[in-house]
């Protein structure tokens, strides 16, 4: 009970979420390497996150800044798992991270004063 008080209290005051669409980043995982398998099968599309939290919701799709490039096989255990959530989770945070890199590194997202 004290938990989800204290998880009401760290959301209270946070604006209500951006959904972020994007072509560019959506379409920028033609012909790029899976962020999971780093395979390169021909496969690889942008794979939303399944979670609310990221502004998914019935019939639509979460952020375009909310995913990873997945290849057929990695997109299906994502939608599917069977490999167990905790580990499926790490795997996701992973790609999600060596996805905005190679965003970053194809010029199709920028940081303010990075170098």
């Amino acid at each position: 009970m004290a938990e989800g008080r204290q998880m009401r209290s760290i959301v209270q005051g946070v604006k209500k979420e951006t959904i972020v669409r994007s072509n560019a980043i959506t379409q920028s995982a033609n012909g790029e390497a899976c962020t999971i398998c780093d395979t390169n099968d021909g496969t690889t599309v942008f794979c939303h996150l399944n979670e609310s939290y990221a502004g998914k919701s019935m019939g639509r799709k979460a952020s375009d800044i909310a995913g990873f490039f997945g290849c057929s096989a990695c997109h299906r255990e994502y939608d599917h798992p069977t490999k167990g959530r905790y580990h499926l989770n790490w795997e996701i945070t992973r790609a999600m991270y060596r996805t905005w890199v190679r965003l970053i590194e194809l010029g199709v997202i920028t940081v303010k004063g990075a170098k």
